[in-house]
């Protein structure tokens, strides 16, 4: 009837379209037992007790028509810009403002050179460092560097 090159694949077709509606039309069913755990089961007559059929869905609730998908993805796009605006306004009005420090000429570092103590001392004086733990710079310091720059700035 058909030729013999396409009776192998016909054969084929037919037992994937077999498999595929066989599955479909599948029947659940939940069981529980006298220790009242719960069971599934294709078969009703498995249940010893009362069976309850499962509505089982032949389509995934995940898979999606593609109207459905352009709408996931449009609100999904819609959602970005909106993450983008709430982090722009962030930026503006709750993240630090870049400080106009005037460059550190001793990277907050004192070294065991008169050079360097000048440095970080002129540092202080002009607020390019401060305290590693954030505290302010107050007028103790103030003085400190003002006599460390008469003392070691004197070339």
């Amino acid at each position: 009837m058909f030729p013999p090159t396409t009776t192998p694949h016909l054969s084929g077709l037919f037992l994937f379209l077999l498999l595929i509606t066989s599955v479909s039309h599948a029947q659940i069913y939940k069981c529980v037992d006298e220790n009242k755990r719960t069971y599934y089961s294709e078969k009703k007559d498995a249940c010893k007790s009362d069976a309850v059929k499962m509505n089982v869905r032949s389509q995934p609730e995940h898979m999606q028509s593609p109207k459905d998908s352009a709408a996931y993805w449009g609100e999904q796009e819609r959602m970005r810009k909106q993450r983008k605006l709430q982090e722009d306004y962030n930026k503006k009005n709750y993240e630090p403002r870049v400080s106009t420090r005037p460059k550190s000429l001793s990277g907050g570092r004192a070294g065991n050179t008169n050079q360097s103590r000048c440095n970080l001392a002129r540092d202080i004086l002009s607020g390019a460092v401060g305290h590693s733990n954030g505290a302010k710079t107050d007028d103790y310091d103030r003085r400190v560097a003002q006599r460390d720059v008469e003392k070691y700035c004197s070339n």
